[in-house]
C-alpha cells in the first residue's frame, strides 16, 4: 500500500534513477494528481517508467508534467487487480484514460467474431428427457 495519499513525486528521470527496479505496482497522474494510468512494473520499476517517461505516444507531455507514485509487491497481477478495481469503485466502473485507450485498442486488434459464433447455441436437454416412441406393441 502506498505509504500517504500524497506520496506523489514527479515523474523525472532523477527521480525515476533512484527508484529501485524492483516488481511494483504505479499509477501516473497529471498536475493535480488525477489518475491517467495504472499498471505494473513487470519485475522492473526503474525501467518500466524509464520507458513509459520516454514514450510520448503513450504518455504525451503535458503542461504541469507527470506524478507517480508506487507500491513495491510480489504479487503485482493482484496488486494492479486490486488497484483497478479501487478506482473503477471510485469512478463509476471507468478505468483511468490510458488504460481505457489501451484497452479499446487492444479490443479493436482482436478479429470480429465469426457469425456461427455469434448466434445462440440450441439447448441440449438430457437423455433422462428423452421420450422414446416404438410402432411395436408392447408384450404382456
Amino acid at each position: 500500500m502506498f505509504a500517504k495519499p500524497d506520496d506523489w513525486q514527479q515523474l523525472t528521470p532523477e527521480f525515476i534513477a533512484a527508484l529501485p527496479e524492483s516488481p511494483a505496482v504505479f499509477e501516473v497522474a497529471n498536475l493535480v494528481r488525477s489518475v491517467l494510468y495504472i499498471d505494473r512494473a513487470h519485475g522492473k520499476l526503474r525501467e518500466r517508467l524509464t520507458s513509459l517517461w520516454q514514450d510520448t505516444a503513450k504518455l504525451p507531455v503535458r503542461s504541469g508534467g507527470h506524478y507517480f507514485r508506487y507500491e513495491l509487491t510480489t504479487r503485482e497481477d493482484e496488486g494492479l487487480q486490486k488497484r483497478l478495481a479501487e478506482y473503477r469503485i471510485r469512478h463509476r466502473g471507468a478505468l483511468p484514460p490510458i488504460n481505457r485507450e489501451a484497452e479499446q485498442q487492444t479490443r479493436a486488434a482482436l478479429p470480429p467474431k465469426r457469425e456461427a459464433e455469434k448466434r445462440p447455441r440450441p439447448v441440449e436437454r438430457p437423455a433422462a428427457d428423452a421420450v422414446i416412441f416404438s410402432t411395436v406393441p408392447a408384450q404382456a
